[in-house]
């Protein structure tokens, strides 16, 4: 079974949550931060499985959202955004050369119900084949809410 990751305070406490009966415990996770290989949990109810503990300043949200992205003197590229946090986001960009540091500006819609759309200036700071990783650059206020409600759990 592949392990399950739980996202970390910044008081390194974690929400663990029994896969099988569903009850959680809160805890303080760090002895185990520094490990490099998923720990054992063994629940109350019987069940065992493993989690990966994962650090965030913000909690990222998986999602599935196509959009677009351009740089300066760049035409706009297609975009599929893999997950987002109020700090920045994740994409499958298609072609084009982007590379650390780059700023881009990304647009994409949210499947909320007003179907909330974002365009932000962004500064790329991992890129892995066609993988990027980027950060928002100075969120506006309408977006910062909108992501904040679009992020509640």
């Amino acid at each position: 079974m592949e392990a399950k990751t739980i996202y970390v305070t910044t008081n390194n406490e974690a929400t663990i949550v029994c896969h099988s009966c569903g009850k959680w415990k809160q805890a303080n996770v760090a002895r185990y931060l520094n490990q490099n290989k998923p720990v054992k949990i063994k629940c109350s109810c019987g069940a065992a499985f493993s989690v990966t503990f994962e650090i965030r300043q913000f909690y990222r949200k998986e999602v599935n959202l196509y959009g677009t992205c351009s740089m300066h003197g760049m035409g706009k590229e297609q975009i599929f955004v893999k997950d987002i946090s109020r700090g920045g986001l994740g994409f499958m960009i298609d072609r084009g050369t982007v590379e650390k540091g780059d700023t881009l500006t990304v647009e994409f819609v949210l499947d909320d119900n007003a179907r909330s759309t974002i365009s932000e200036d962004v500064i790329v700071r991992t890129v892995k084949d066609r993988f990027i990783g980027a950060e928002f650059v100075n969120l506006c206020e309408h977006a910062k809410k909108v992501l904040g409600f679009y992020l509640l759990p």
